[in-house]
């Protein structure tokens, strides 16, 4: 059979070394006589011997059962029916059991319409594939760790502006998968402070042709910010041209995160390890080398740029204790053991510290290696631990001394737990089990039922309040005792437990019983307060003095008794009571007052005496209702106000009527001596027409005494009155009747009258007097008016020292009141030459204030004006 039309055999040789080296094996299937023919590459890549007789039998059975088998079966049987020709990537097994992959190329021959024979070609590409599978794995496995590491790769051709991500990368920058990618589409994902770094890492590369690590942000869609560290390499042109950047991006914000919490951790354990003075060091034991933390070198005040040496620290540690710590370390290091220790340290400047160590040793093959630990200065928790010992010491001397015991009782599982003094109290044996009913059974019989209903009371109100009882020793010793606590709840308001002081006060109570005898058999109200105001003790009478019950004072502060306004003097005169306390009383002037439960103010005398007691100093009140004396202190007051207002007024009317005599006596002599002069002339004369001139002489003089008569009369009237009536008078309208009155005069003088009656528009006056008053000071200021200028007068009301004031001002000639103050308001005083002037107005004016219980003032300057201030009333 011939089975190649290569004739020239060198040909067909070098044909069958190319296939060879190929790893190509040729195959033929005669289809009539189902011969196969198989070369020997083909042979070799199955791996048959020589001898092997191929048929289609048992070559399908290297090929690997299932799909691979399937295709090779189909792929034959379409060659022969169809003439399809074949190329088929599948997987084999060889002779000797050797998994290989082959290319099946089989391609079918035809004669007369029938296929007489397939030839083709069977090649091992199990390398191509092994390469093809391991990147494909590789690609995958980078895939992975992409994914793992947040990490995606990149490649940049700058001149073609291409930018090519890996999937990854479009993932971990929140990107789409096959989004095509710009600089500018990136940038726009950057925060603005971080585009400037790209831009110039970008720039730099371009003139350095290096890339260096950088990092920057991205956001994502959701808002969130990323952290990306990005390391990449420049590929260069022969020219030096950037061809290609390629690199890495990774996401680092979880990396990121934890090293600034990293940070942050180690500066709060800084700060945690100077808060509770602790220290960390490392020894090791081969080398000697020992390294401190800072605050270690704090701790022993050791200087950091000194040495450091087992001997240093050893040199530290106090003498006293330097043997134990010697010893310690050297148990640790033979045998892996680091037992905490607690020693003194003694610094350079003498002061010492006491150390609690704690460490762990390291050990290789059996040999201590390493040791590592903390110190923490544990002074001040040593100080009071010692502290504390001696407090429980004293604390047991004084509940001795005191007579007292302390308690706690789990409510929940009925269980005391005592101090030994509680025991000593109840009489009972020190550290014997106890629960409610073994307390029962000590108390008296007549207060168990007491003591129950106060425990199921405290339970119920969740309130601890203090009671006394009574206890019964085995001999029928009675004793009392007086119990304070407090009662624990959880958090859902459950009772838990109750725990106190329980005090023998048995010699207090005889004490107590005896002094309240005394104490209610004062005949005053009698309260006994501590140093901080409270009330101690009050007896009977004080209960019917206040209306409250003595229970209801007890424990209550003594200023529930007094009224606010009198706090300040009651503290006042308790600070001076305290300074030195002796037997005092309250000042007798001190007006002091106390009110009832139902708030009325009770006049009272209060002595105060101090009471030295075994609990300190307490003091003892005694008061006393002074009501009656305060009514007939009154009364008496008031009659000597009555007598001296009466004396005040037979004085002021003894001054006034000498003061008429004076006016009298000063304004009448010479108009009555002008007239007895004038009538002896008369008598005398005997011309009738100067006898006729004398008697219009003695008319006049008559005229001028009735008219002075009448205005001293009219004064002393106005001054005597008592009973003024009083209505309530506007001054605007006071004053446009006054301006009515002198029309004539301000039509004639073109005078100007302005007033201010704002801040205060009226007042209660006799409208009589105040009319007067205002026609006198205003016709005075027109009647002295400088002729130089046009009158102004100025009325202004105001309220001065919750007085109601007046003032007139006028622009007039003005008064030398330095000169004539004195006599401004003299009767038929007059200071300017004119004609109409009698001195009256203001005589007159002064009396009607005065009557008033007011006061009249003026402030004047010659040629400038003068104004008359008047206070209404007082």
């Amino acid at each position: 059979m011939k089975h190649w039309n290569i004739e020239d055999v060198s040909t067909r040789d070098l044909f069958e070394k190319t296939l060879k080296i190929a790893k190509v094996g040729i195959y033929e299937l005669n289809v009539i006589s189902k011969e196969i023919y198989w070369s020997s590459v083909t042979r070799e890549i199955t791996e048959v011997p020589n001898s092997f007789i191929p048929t289609l039998e048992n070559i399908q059975q290297f090929f690997i059962e299932g799909n691979c088998r399937n295709q090779v079966k189909l792929a034959l049987k379409g060659a022969q029916a169809n003439g399809e020709s074949f190329d088929l990537d599948v997987e084999m097994v060889t002779a000797k059991g050797n998994q290989r992959f082959v290319r099946h190329i089989g391609y079918p021959y035809f004669e007369n319409g029938t296929c007489v024979k397939v030839f083709g070609i069977l090649q091992d590409i199990t390398e191509r594939k092994k390469i093809r599978f391991d990147l494909v794995k590789k690609n995958r496995y980078l895939g992975f760790a992409e994914k793992m590491a947040h990490l995606g790769h990149w490649k940049i051709n700058p001149k073609k502006q291409e930018f090519t991500w890996s999937e990854n990368m479009h993932s971990i920058t929140d990107f789409e998968i096959g989004t095509p990618m710009t600089l500018e589409k990136y940038l726009s994902h950057i925060p603005e402070a971080d585009r400037k770094t790209i831009l110039d890492h970008i720039d730099k590369c371009n003139r350095t042709k290096i890339f260096e690590p950088f990092t920057h942000r991205i956001i994502h869609k959701d808002g969130s910010l990323h952290h990306f560290k990005v390391l990449g390499e420049i590929i260069t042109d022969k020219n030096g041209e950037i061809e290609q950047i390629i690199g890495t991006s990774q996401d680092i914000t979880e990396q990121t995160i934890k090293e600034q919490e990293l940070v942050l951790k180690n500066q709060q354990l800084n700060l945690a390890e100077k808060m509770a003075k602790i220290g960390n060091w490392k020894w090791n034991t081969v080398t000697g080398e020992i390294q401190w933390s800072d605050n270690l070198h704090e701790i022993y005040g050791h200087p950091k740029d000194e040495d450091l040496s087992y001997e240093v620290y050893l040199n530290y540690v106090h003498e006293q204790d330097r043997h134990l710590v010697e010893r310690k370390i050297g148990e640790a290091v033979e045998n892996g053991v680091y037992e905490d220790l607690n020693y003194r340290i003694r610094l350079k400047d003498g002061s010492i510290k006491t150390i609690k160590s704690t460490g762990i040793v390291k050990m290789n093959k059996g040999q201590t290696i390493e040791m590592l630990g903390t110190c923490q200065d544990v002074t001040e928790q040593f100080n009071k631990a010692q502290e504390l010992i001696e407090k429980n010491q004293q604390l047991t001397f004084a509940e001795e001394l005191a007579r007292i015991g302390y308690w706690e009782w789990d409510i929940v599982n009925d269980h005391l737990t005592w101090s030994d003094n509680m025991y000593r109290i109840f009489g009972m044996e020190v550290g014997i089990p106890l629960g409610f009913e073994n307390v029962v059974a000590a108390i008296h019989p007549d207060d168990r039922d007491m003591f129950r209903a106060h425990a199921e009371e405290f339970i119920a109100e969740k309130r601890f309040r203090k009671f006394m009882h009574r206890i019964v020793y085995d001999d029928g010793t009675v004793r009392t005792v007086e119990l304070y606590g407090e009662v624990i709840s959880d958090r859902a308001g459950n009772v838990l437990k109750m725990v106190g002081i329980t005090q023998d006060i048995t010699e207090q109570r005889m004490s107590e019983i005896k002094f309240r005898g005394l104490l209610e058999s004062a005949p005053d109200a009698m309260v006994i307060v501590d140093t901080k105001g409270k009330i101690q003790l009050a007896n009977k009478q004080a209960e019917k003095m206040f209306g409250y019950k003595a229970t209801e004072l007890v424990d209550q502060y003594v200023s529930m008794l007094v009224p606010n306004r009198l706090w300040d003097t009651m503290e006042y005169h308790a600070n001076v009571f305290f300074k030195d306390p002796k037997h005092t009383g309250l000042p007798a002037d001190l007006d002091f007052y106390v009110h009832n439960k139902a708030g009325f103010q009770i006049p009272i005398q209060v002595t105060l005496s101090p009471l030295e007691t075994s609990e300190g100093l307490l003091v003892s009140l005694a008061i006393r209702d002074i009501t009656e004396q305060k009514q007939t202190a009154h009364r008496i007051l008031e009659t000597n106000k009555s007598l001296k207002e009466s004396a005040n007024r037979l004085k002021t009317q003894n001054r006034q009527l000498a003061e008429f005599n004076h006016i009298t006596s000063h304004n009448l002599r010479s108009p009555v001596s002008n007239l007895s002069s004038l009538i002896n002339i008369y008598k005398t004369e005997e011309d009738n027409d100067l006898k006729e001139e004398l008697i219009d002489k003695m008319e006049s003089v008559t005229n001028h005494l009735t008219w002075t008569l009448d205005t001293l009369v009219e004064s002393l009237v106005i001054k005597n009155k008592t009973n003024v009536a009083l209505e309530e008078t506007i001054f605007e309208s006071i004053l446009q009747k006054t301006k009515d009155m002198l029309a004539a005069e301000i039509l004639k003088t073109k005078a100007i009258i302005e007033h201010d009656f704002s801040e205060t528009e009226s007042t209660m006056y006799n409208n009589i007097y105040l009319e007067s008053i205002f026609l006198n000071l205003i016709s005075n200021s027109l009647k002295y008016r400088d002729e130089k200028r046009r009158p102004r007068i100025f009325v202004k009301s105001k309220i001065s020292n919750g007085r109601t004031q007046l003032e007139f001002r006028d622009n007039g000639l003005g008064i030398d009141l330095k000169k004539n103050g004195h006599k401004l308001f003299g009767f038929s005083k007059v200071f300017h030459r004119n004609k109409d002037a009698k001195g009256v107005g203001l005589f007159l004016t002064k009396a009607q204030v005065d009557a008033m219980g007011g006061k009249i003032w003026a402030e004047s300057e010659p040629g400038v004006g003068t104004s008359f201030f008047i206070n209404l009333n007082h």
